[in-house]
């Protein structure tokens, strides 16, 4: 572990585009603002580039996911993009704000990166050797997976709940006492999936779809992905693509993008954008039968290419948040942490603690902010991890959380060369990676209790493998 004085000239250069972007920010020049922010985010690229050696990696996952979510809301306010339906309250000002704040933030992100972390030659001998290994762990995790959720959905109500939208699905299940963890067995099925296929074909993908373990896979999950797809839940499905591409990338170092990368990202998003677009047609023709109102909307007009712009899907809901805190001239005093600490409490069961239960800075938000969701007891507005740094602490507090997020994604990239731990580790980084999209846009309390829950639940399939393992022997 060193540094080197490239990697200390790229953050001095990054350094001084935060200082113009502050400039244009006093300025209220957006134009400029977004101009001088780029000079922070090439340089920033360049040092995470240069201190991990790999795209293929949390935290180049949280860079992508951190343009889509700072960049697309700003500039379709500066072109005046799509009228500007979901951002008639912004201002250039705000804009400005949001910009600068997310600048600091990543500057900050990326100072523990002027060490570089020195890529430790990976002997594959061990994971071959557990080729079978992995074909039972995917096998079992699909398995128990769907039948957990085919078990969720009949006890919530049927498969009659299906036409009635996602918001009553999720809250249908979530009222079941213990629900089961479906996403996070299917993460993990998929992430030993990609292990398997990477130690059978390594970088030639092309012979994947006909793989008989994958095809039984697809087969087995069929039921959890039509209810996904038909529900609109993108984040999850996007949570176990990332995984399955995490299995197969997990132990390879990919210092480039390849075009065929970029083609199936494109795709990905394309997909999700069009879901994102046709969900709420989809549940009024499953509803009403109306084909004709769905072929009218959908084929004809082709209302779901406005979701093609990232800002008018989830990429602009944390701008949207920022804006209206930014707005209110009533602002609650600072929190000074405390909603950081809340993450804790989410996971204990309420009659364990002796005192109330905090509320979630999230529905505290939402309840202040938009009224309008507070009618159901899931539904909110999302969040903002820029929104919530200056909540709790002011400007300074965007630079001071962002560098313990840096140290914290440093740290993982650190140990995922060490290669000591070729079971629990690599599951736990491996579902931590879809957090780096929903760092943007949730809490700190879900990013917590997540984290939490994971190294609890992993610490038991260790367990549970070891003591697998115990038996086996004696027999």
């Amino acid at each position: 572990m060193k540094t080197n004085l490239v990697n200390i000239e790229f953050l001095l250069l990054s350094f001084f585009g935060v200082l113009l972007t502050g400039a244009a920010y006093g300025a209220s020049h957006l134009g400029i603002t977004v101009f001088t922010s780029l000079i922070t985010l090439i340089f920033t690229f360049k040092v995470f580039k240069k201190s991990i050696g790999r795209f293929n990696s949390l935290t180049f996952f949280f860079l992508l996911f951190y343009v889509l979510y700072t960049y697309s809301p700003v500039l379709t306010i500066l072109f005046d993009i799509d009228n500007r339906r979901i951002f008639t309250e912004s201002t250039p000002e705000i804009a400005c704000s949001y910009i600068f704040s997310s600048t600091l933030g990543l500057f900050s992100l990326s100072i523990p990166y002027m060490f570089v972390i020195k890529i430790k030659d990976f002997n594959g001998i061990e994971v071959v050797n557990r080729k079978k290994q992995f074909s039972l762990y995917a096998i079992f995790f699909i398995v128990v997976a769907t039948l957990g959720e085919l078990t969720n959905l009949f006890r919530a109500g049927g498969i009659e709940l299906l036409a009635s939208g996602k918001a009553i699905y999720q809250a249908a299940t979530s009222d079941l006492f213990i629900t089961f963890p479906t996403i996070l067995f299917l993460q993990i099925g998929f992430f030993f999936l990609g292990l398997r296929l990477f130690i059978t074909y390594g970088k030639n993908l092309k012979r994947i779809p006909k793989n008989i373990l994958f095809l039984l896979i697809i087969i087995i999950s069929t039921p959890v992905i039509v209810i996904y797809l038909s529900m609109g839940f993108r984040s999850p499905l996007l949570a176990i693509a990332i995984a399955f591409l995490m299995g197969i990338s997990y132990f390879l170092v990919l210092k480039t993008i390849d075009r065929k990368i970029v083609f199936f990202v494109f795709v990905g998003y394309s997909l999700l954008a069009i879901l994102f677009g046709v969900r709420g047609h989809l549940r009024l023709l499953f509803t009403t039968g109306d084909w004709g109102r769905f072929h009218q909307y959908i084929i004809k007009e082709k209302t779901f290419l406005y979701y093609y712009n990232p800002a008018n899907n989830e990429f602009g809901a944390p701008f949207k948040n920022y804006t209206k805190f930014y707005k209110d001239k009533d602002k609650t005093p600072f929190l000074y942490g405390s909603s950081y600490f809340q993450g804790f409490y989410i996971i204990i069961p309420r009659k364990l603690l002796p005192f109330d239960k905090p509320t979630p800075i999230s529905y505290k938000f939402r309840d202040k902010y938009f009224k309008e969701y507070t009618a159901s007891r899931i539904a909110g507005s999302g969040f903002s991890s820029i929104m919530e740094a200056e909540w709790n602490f002011g400007i300074i507090g965007v630079s001071f959380v962002y560098f313990l997020t840096g140290c914290f994604f440093w740290l993982l990239e650190y140990l995922r060369n060490r290669y000591k731990f070729l079971f629990v580790f690599p599951l736990f980084y491996a579902m931590i990676v879809p957090m780096a999209q929903y760092y943007h846009r949730s809490s700190s309390g879900y990013m917590v209790s997540t984290t939490i829950f994971l190294c609890i639940f992993l610490l038991f399939l260790y367990l549970c493998k070891k003591l697998f393992v115990e038996m086996s022997n004696k027999n």
